[in-house]
């Protein structure tokens, strides 16, 4: 599977310890959305070990937190103040989420785990060409990245 663009990411065991250690001193959905995110995160670095493939990925990659926080009226500033500014930039490629918040990025990051779910009930996400699938992995890890790097 063409996942040769995960190489590039050499922080996320980094990262994942980082959300590891947050988790310990927050409330109950704060927590549980940061487990979420460290989970991800995890499954994108595994990816690399196993061997996965797009669907399989997308079928362990979760965001019931973020939907319930939402659902029940979450106010996502609770997990970090502000919006992102330049000093949590690491990527150029996320220079594009320049003053976003900590809710866009959890609304974001859920969106498009749903929408790449829904797309997957329709068809095998390798066999969709047209919508370069290896580049909205690649932008989903990304944006993980970024709100980790916002939070810490």
């Amino acid at each position: 599977m063409a996942f040769e663009w995960l190489s590039l990411v050499k922080e996320l065991p980094s990262l994942i310890k980082d959300l590891g250690g947050l988790i310990t001193s927050s409330r109950s959905t704060k927590k549980l959305l940061l487990s979420e995110l460290s989970n991800n995160l995890k499954q994108f670095e595994n990816v690399r070990k196993v061997k996965l493939t797009y669907d399989e990925l997308i079928e362990i990659l979760s965001n019931e937190r973020i939907f319930q926080a939402r659902k029940d009226g979450f106010v996502f500033s609770l997990v970090k103040i502000g919006k992102v500014q330049k000093k949590h930039i690491k990527d150029r490629r996320n220079e594009r989420y320049l003053g976003k918040d900590c809710e866009w990025l959890f609304i974001n990051i859920s969106d498009k785990i749903d929408e790449l779910k829904k797309l997957k009930t329709q068809k095998s996400l390798a066999t969709i060409k047209e919508l370069n699938i290896a580049l909205q992995f690649s932008n989903l890890l990304y944006k993980m990245k970024l709100l980790t790097e916002f939070i810490k």
